[in-house]
């Protein structure tokens, strides 16, 4: 599954095209407002593929949060900004993430995804890659989570920073 605006910086053509190329017909479902020119473009150029299947829009975070833990993989196809926090709500899911290889997704989850650039690597990784033979990584994210994206750490770190700006300038 993914969710994502239906936006061509966020790499979902590279992804469907290597679900097509897979031939593998376990369903792919894709989250996002497809009621757009270029959400258009993909549903047409996909029609043949009954297994890909764009639901639309979800704005229910348990459902969304249900819907990463229970998927076999999550593709996270952002290539552009910085720690993107779908990312993060995957990671806290319990979703084993195939992400876009990228310097914002590789900051963020090091070692514990398995990574993309092309179609050709999504449909090695969806014939390759199941999520019980992974529970490592999403464990290694799940700690993550807890240790180095929770508020009380960011929030210590920018009261740490004000302190040391306001103590320099005394």
């Amino acid at each position: 599954m993914l969710i994502a605006r239906l936006e061509p910086e966020n790499n979902i053509e590279t992804i469907l095209d290597g679900i097509a190329q897979s031939e593998d017909q376990t369903p792919m479902i894709v989250i996002g407002n497809h009621n757009t020119k270029f959400g258009n473009y993909l549903k047409q150029k996909f029609a043949e593929n009954t297994n890909i299947r764009f639901i639309g829009a979800v704005y229910n975070q348990m459902h969304l949060d249900n819907l990463r833990y229970f998927s076999n993989l999550y593709f996270h196809g952002h290539s552009v900004g910085g720690a993107n926090p779908s990312l993060l709500e995957a990671m806290a899911s319990g979703a084993l993430i195939v992400a876009h290889k990228n310097e914002f997704n590789s900051a963020i989850l090091k070692e514990n995804a398995r990574y993309f650039l092309t179609a050709g690597d999504v449909k090695k990784i969806v014939l390759q890659t199941k999520k019980s033979d992974n529970l490592r990584l999403i464990q290694n994210n799940l700690d993550a989570i807890a240790s180095e994206f929770n508020w009380d750490k960011i929030n210590g770190e920018y009261l740490q920073l004000f302190e040391e700006k306001l103590s320099s300038n005394h």
